[in-house]
């Protein structure tokens, strides 16, 4: 007999955990051992990789559009011009308008800058810009020495069309009357245009993508632990299998024979081994 017998259960198991370590528990056969070496190199790659990629370069990317956008984007900027559009309307079916059309995550936008959307006056439910001349203030200070009680809201919220006003490049600016304010049925209007805000979106973008990995490394991880899993138990069951013909075989060709006369009060027994 070359080995001894193998467990497929503790084989599965092993490299349900481990990948590769089921078919080294197995043995018997330099294949085995490739076989197990190479489930265990394919996990510490995928795990490198989900690292480089959805840790490393992803921070890289992140650090980059934030600098970037520390950079070219003033929320004290936008905040005067919206302000200075706001007070241009003149009439309350405007001013409802604009809140409506291009103001939808103000709460959002000042609850990721202080953590309470109503602080400094930054947000109201009673109506836009009302007593909100603290905030106006600490606006020069965002994005330079003041931090922010969520970055990753706040910095996801100025790549939105709404902010464009903010971007140190903006142009085409949009005047209030090609608003359309007085028409509820009309279209939302670009503010103007800036190409430091698409750079800026390409960079999230790319960052988003290296998020995304994740899901395929993982995915890939799973697949590695239940193939090396299915394959050990296999491993075990073939090893146990020529084990059990090697210790067999040569009982399988012992043959017994026996009998007994009656008659002559005589039994016999003859044992035949065929070669």
């Amino acid at each position: 007999m070359k080995g001894r017998y193998k467990d497929p259960r503790t084989a599965l198991f092993m490299s349900l955990v481990i990948p590769g370590s089921g078919q080294i528990y197995v043995g018997g056969s330099k294949f085995n051992y490739i076989r197990g070496g190479a489930y265990l190199a394919i996990e510490a790659g995928l795990w490198g990789g989900w690292y480089y990629y959805a840790i490393y370069k992803y921070d890289k990317q992140v650090s980059k559009y934030k600098k970037f956008a520390n950079a070219h984007y003033s929320a004290s900027t936008y905040e005067n011009a919206v302000h200075t559009l706001y007070g241009q309307l003149g009439d309350t079916e405007a001013e409802t308008n604009f809140n409506t059309r291009y103001m939808g995550d103000r709460e959002s936008y000042c609850k990721a800058i202080y953590g309470t959307a109503t602080t400094a006056g930054c947000y109201s439910k009673d109506g836009l810009f009302l007593n909100d001349a603290m905030h106006l203030s600490n606006s020069q200070e965002i994005g330079s020495s003041r931090s922010l009680y969520d970055q990753g809201s706040y910095y996801s919220l100025i790549s939105g069309s709404t902010y464009v006003l903010g971007w140190d490049d903006v142009q085409n600016e949009t005047p209030v009357s090609a608003l359309n304010l007085n028409d509820a049925d009309a279209e939302t209007v670009a503010f103007g245009s800036s190409s430091n805000l698409s750079s800026y979106r390409s960079m999230r973008s790319k960052a988003n993508e290296y998020a995304d990995m994740q899901a395929w490394f993982f995915g890939g991880l799973i697949l590695n632990h239940l193939v090396s899993a299915l394959d050990a138990a296999w491993a075990a069951h073939a090893h146990n299998k020529v084990l059990y013909e090697e210790d067999l075989s040569w009982f399988d060709q012992v043959h017994f024979y026996g009998g007994y006369s009656p008659l002559n009060a005589v039994s016999s027994l003859s044992v035949n081994w065929a070669f």
